[in-house]
């Protein structure tokens, strides 16, 4: 069984000095977003052993990347917008022919999505989480997070991420997850700072659910497309569901890179091809419940899986919603700021 490393995430930089990885392959990913039956086969397989090393929100990750504390991690788990910065900036491994196998298997419309740098890993979108014996009849609009009615009211549960927690208030106004608008960004603003009173948690709620006292608290998150499962893994916990809300969302890409920095990149190198074999990928994707780019891996997944909206959204939800794209660098400070003011203000 693979070994889960938590790090020090609040101070915003996680040492791993305190841990011998000598003969350990280490991958630095969100909690529950591997198989694990997938990671036994490639340790059975080739004799190595993995261990993960957890984060729960994308800029602790980032920083911990730029800041070069990354001795004893050999694979980064990334949104295509940090891959392809990363890899820019030589934080990464480039993509070679030693991956050409696996690539051959990507849907055309992914392979480039992660840069030269990363390989697309799953995909999926961003949507609420809710508990079915709360929330009666399920959420069907962005303004259940946003607006809360009075029930659900210190019931929410968000997240702090300079994309991810502007799409419900950007869609709620009819624009753009990407605007680089200052006035677009300050009326998204102005409704999550109204949203805050109504606030449990901005901790992501996989992770708070696994901590946190007060969980039977939270009835709707903002969440990722699979959570549902990983919030549904103990048994004793609430049913959850996941819903992509009528005013459409983002699709993100997750992608798996190798950093410069890796002892073990052969090793690195044999895990990604390893998972991206199409019965591995299919069943990664299916004990996940979260939609893979291997569309090899399609054939050997079942009719459930492939018919489910919430892995794969109808064409008029995808019509609707949009891929993140790289931003100027002056967008992204405005953007800090307002997940900055509504974590300490």
């Amino acid at each position: 069984m693979y070994k889960i490393i938590y790090g020090l995430f609040y101070c915003g930089i996680i040492s791993v000095a305190n841990y011998s990885f000598a003969d350990n392959l280490v991958f630095y990913n969100w909690d529950d977003y591997i198989s694990q039956t997938v990671i036994d086969q490639f340790e059975s397989e080739t004799g190595h052993t993995v261990e993960v090393l957890v984060f729960d929100r994308d800029n602790e990750r980032d920083e911990l990347i730029a800041s070069q504390a990354t001795s004893g991690i050999d694979l980064v788990l990334m949104n295509s917008i940090s891959a392809k910065l990363f890899g820019k900036n030589n934080y990464l491994v480039p993509i070679t022919e030693a991956f050409q196998n696996s690539l051959d298997h990507l849907d055309s419309k992914w392979r480039g999505s992660c840069g030269q740098y990363a390989m697309p890993y799953l995909w999926g979108t961003l949507g609420i989480v809710y508990r079915k014996d709360k929330v009666i009849p399920p959420p069907t609009s962005w303004t259940s997070l946003i607006t809360p009615i009075r029930a659900h009211q210190k019931h929410i549960n968000m997240q702090l991420d300079l994309f991810d927690t502007l799409v419900p208030a950007l869609k709620i106004l009819g624009l753009s997850i990407n605007t680089e608008n200052i006035d677009d960004l300050k009326a998204a603003y102005k409704l999550l700072v109204a949203q805050k009173e109504q606030v449990l948690s901005y901790e992501y709620v996989v992770s708070y659910n696994a901590r946190a006292k007060n969980k039977d608290r939270i009835y709707l998150a903002l969440a990722y497309s699979g959570d549902q499962l990983t919030l549904e893994n103990d048994k004793s916990k609430p049913q959850w569901d996941f819903v992509v809300p009528k005013e459409g969302t983002a699709i993100w890409i997750d992608c798996i890179g190798i950093l410069s920095s890796s002892t073990k990149k052969k090793v690195a190198t044999a895990f990604i091809n390893f998972i991206n074999r199409p019965k591995i990928a299919a069943l990664n994707a299916q004990e996940l419940w979260v939609a893979t780019p291997n569309i090899s891996a399609l054939q050997y997944v079942s009719d459930e899986f492939l018919d489910d909206n919430r892995v794969f959204p109808s064409a008029e939800m995808s019509k609707k919603s949009e891929l993140y794209q790289v931003l100027t660098n002056e967008s992204i400070r405005l953007r800090n700021r307002i997940v900055y003011q509504l974590e300490h203000k």
